[in-house]
């Protein structure tokens, strides 16, 4: 399955906050009970860049809002328990929001597969970037996501992206071979 497999024994195996999320989602079954859905987990939990404000990301396909609330739906119970429908980036997403221990739970389900979701798209490119930056990125972008900056918005501050848009800037790095990558890592390590 896309991903989620991987990201979910990186947060077993991960530091404490990451074991913490991991169990959270073992109990709530998420990829059981929304397997119809294909989730993925995303966000910054699955990075070494997560903070205690990390929220548990699940991306999902959905082509029928309401089945994947009625699904969702187990989790009503859950304080702070919100559906709601949104366009982003100009497609429909339904999303489902609530708390479970300490992680605030987002469900984010849009009409395509979670490999053209902006959200996944995202986690691989910082992913990328993390792997070839090393600790002195890891160190200065989860400072700013400590000061309150989105983890986009931090990215391209440390790789001193142009343009208006760091969710856009993040994203137009997808198509960068590595080494195309790499020489833009070190421009920004200077």
């Amino acid at each position: 399955m896309l991903g989620a497999r991987i990201d979910l024994e990186g947060l077993r195996t991960g530091g404490p906050r990451q074991q913490r999320a991991y169990a959270v989602l073992r109990s709530l079954a998420i990829f059981e009970r929304l397997a119809a859905f294909r989730p993925a987990l995303a966000g910054t939990l699955p990075l070494p860049i997560h903070t205690e404000a990390s929220d548990l990301d699940v991306l999902c396909e959905v082509h029928d809002p309401g089945a994947f609330v009625a699904a969702c739906s187990v989790y009503a119970a859950w304080p702070g328990f919100k559906t709601s429908q949104a366009e982003v980036r100009g497609v429909s997403s339904t999303i489902v929001r609530f708390t479970a221990e300490e992680f605030p739970v987002e469900l984010f389900g849009q009409p395509q597969p979670v490999a053209q979701q902006h959200g996944w798209r995202h986690l691989q490119v910082e992913a990328r970037v993390l792997a070839l930056a090393g600790e002195a990125a890891v160190a200065t972008i989860t400072r700013w996501k400590r000061e309150g900056m989105k983890t986009e918005p931090a990215f391209a501050r440390w790789l001193q992206l142009p343009g208006d848009d760091p969710y856009l800037a993040v994203l137009a790095l997808e198509g960068l071979d590595d080494e195309a990558l790499r020489r833009l890592v070190a421009r920004a390590g200077r």
